[in-house]
């Protein structure tokens, strides 16, 4: 079932004091573009790298050739250490597009390289993630526990741990099509420049960057309720108003028919400059604990979209203070249960 959400006015107490436009990264401007304005003499071979990368980019050339051009180590040639196409994605960045892993294995030891992002904010790591790209993302970082059962802040019953293993932990969302999310960059990108995002949804992707970045949240529990309803997930510290709980992930899809009938993990993944095509956030095999968020006509958490580092992120944040071994529930909204075949079964 699609979980169409109702958005909730943040506590008072939270009044957003100011609101300002989440800057491009200082990064966004490109090293080329600074070397060729010191030193005029490399302009025109710095041009010419750009040029090539289009073309591997835009597929005019085949990575043989172009690697042929570049010779060895790979590392060391400018088109590698400074070159950006003109959208401004580095070797690296399209060694993870288009996953050549053996590139991607050689430049991975370039710390300036893996830290550099693109005209959308994005490093080569954050695009892997994106894509779930799992070779290219163990080659960029340590290797990271896509274990559900294993979440050092998250306790899980031992009786659920064979049922919960089939289910993959994500720390972020991730793309069905590498076209989705190319897209998704563009229209999300056109949308902040003609300022038709809401402003305190910048705000909140600025205030919560630490926490959508690291995955930080409360410690919570995901308890046995009954045979009704299922599992829940309980509050095991206090956690403030205002607090940022949890990010909901999954794998972000265009809208089709079954996420209404079919579909008990989904919500609707806001978009801005989209017109009428409406996408979605599937748990149903990949997420993590907000997964289990039941629904509560008196929520104490509001669903909110949010702009972070180019594109958009849904996360909870607490309505008001909630105490230790409260139940943590948000609003499902109305179009979800005249879907459901349910009576919303209610929580205070």
């Amino acid at each position: 079932m699609l979980i169409e959400f109702s958005f909730h006015q943040i506590d008072p107490r939270c009044t957003l004091e100011q609101v300002f436009p989440f800057p491009f990264p200082k990064t966004n401007r490109s090293l080329c573009s600074e070397i060729t304005e010191s030193d005029p003499e490399k302009r025109e071979e710095l041009l010419l790298w750009q040029n090539t990368l289009d073309h591997v980019s835009e597929g005019k050339l085949s990575w043989e050739q172009f690697l042929q051009k570049l010779g060895k180590p790979i590392s060391s040639h400018p088109a590698a250490r400074i070159a950006t196409t003109r959208s401004g994605q580095t070797l690296l960045h399209l060694a993870v597009l288009l996953d050549r892993r053996d590139v991607i294995q050689e430049l991975s030891r370039e710390v300036a390289l893996k830290t550099r992002r693109n005209s959308f904010g994005l490093t080569p790591l954050e695009i892997a993630q994106y894509l779930d790209r799992k070779e290219s993302i163990l080659l960029l970082q340590s290797p990271g526990d896509r274990l559900f059962c294993n979440r050092s802040r998250v306790s899980i019953p031992d009786s659920a741990k064979e049922l919960f293993s089939r289910l993959e932990y994500l720390s972020h969302p991730i793309f069905e099509k590498e076209e989705l999310m190319h897209e998704l960059l563009k229209k999300t990108n056109k949308a902040k420049l003609d300022d038709e995002i809401p402003p305190e949804k910048i705000w909140m992707g600025v205030y919560f960057d630490k926490e959508i970045q690291k995955g930080i949240h409360p410690l919570v529990s995901i308890q046995y309720i009954d045979d009704e309803v299922g599992y829940g997930v309980y509050a095991k510290q206090r956690i403030p108003s205002c607090a940022f709980v949890g990010e909901y992930t999954g794998i972000v899809q265009e809208r089709k028919k079954k996420h209404l009938k079919d579909k008990y993990y989904c919500v609707r993944y806001t978009v801005w400059e989209m017109g009428r095509r409406n996408f979605v956030i599937d748990a149903e095999e990949k997420g993590n604990f907000t997964r289990f968020i039941n629904h509560s006509s008196k929520p104490n958490l509001g669903l909110q979209s949010v702009y972070w580092r180019g594109l958009p992120r849904m996360i909870f944040v607490a309505l008001k203070e909630i105490q230790e071994g409260t139940q943590l529930t948000f609003d499902y909204g109305a179009f979800f249960w005249k879907e459901c075949p349910q009576t919303p079964k209610l929580f205070e």
